[in-house]
């Protein structure tokens, strides 16, 4: 007996059913709350990533441009260093050149005063034209009567 008692004494005290019935609802309706604020954020999310689509289209596309600019300027840096370095080997030439010219223009600077100290008049030997002519050969009518052909 002393048992039952204690079990009577630690017995819980009884829920009603409409409590439970409550309670099961809301929690019901707040799982379907919750679901639609999921449902409703997850389309706020794909409108926002439609949205930006286009804008990430043009970023990859500016990166691509960009590699792009990068690659040519890279190309235009390489030939010009291949045209400094073609510069730099030509100018020991120019300076070689610069010198003949100079050796050159004293040249012509001394003829310039030989010419000039010429005189003016001097007879040059009379020179005669003399016309050729040619002429052709008469015309050869004749047959050697070999092979019976007139």
């Amino acid at each position: 007996m002393a048992s039952q008692r204690t079990a009577r004494r630690l017995r819980l005290p009884r829920i009603p059913a409409h409590v439970g019935v409550f309670l099961g609802i809301s929690t019901a309706a707040y799982a379907v709350t919750l679901a639609g604020v999921a449902a409703n954020e997850a389309a706020g999310e794909a409108a926002v990533a439609d949205a930006r689509a286009p804008i990430l289209d043009n970023l990859a596309a500016i990166g691509t441009h960009n590699d792009e600019l990068a690659a040519a300027v890279q190309h235009a840096a390489a030939d010009y260093q291949s045209v400094l370095d073609a510069y730099n080997a030509t100018s020991g030439q120019l300076t070689d050149f610069q010198a003949a010219l100079a050796g050159l223009s004293r040249t012509v600077a001394g003829i310039d005063g030989v010419s000039r100290s010429l005189p003016t008049a001097a007879s040059l030997p009379k020179i005669t034209v003399r016309r050729v002519t040619t002429a052709a050969p008469p015309p050869a009518h004749g047959t050697t009567g070999a092979s019976g052909a007139p």
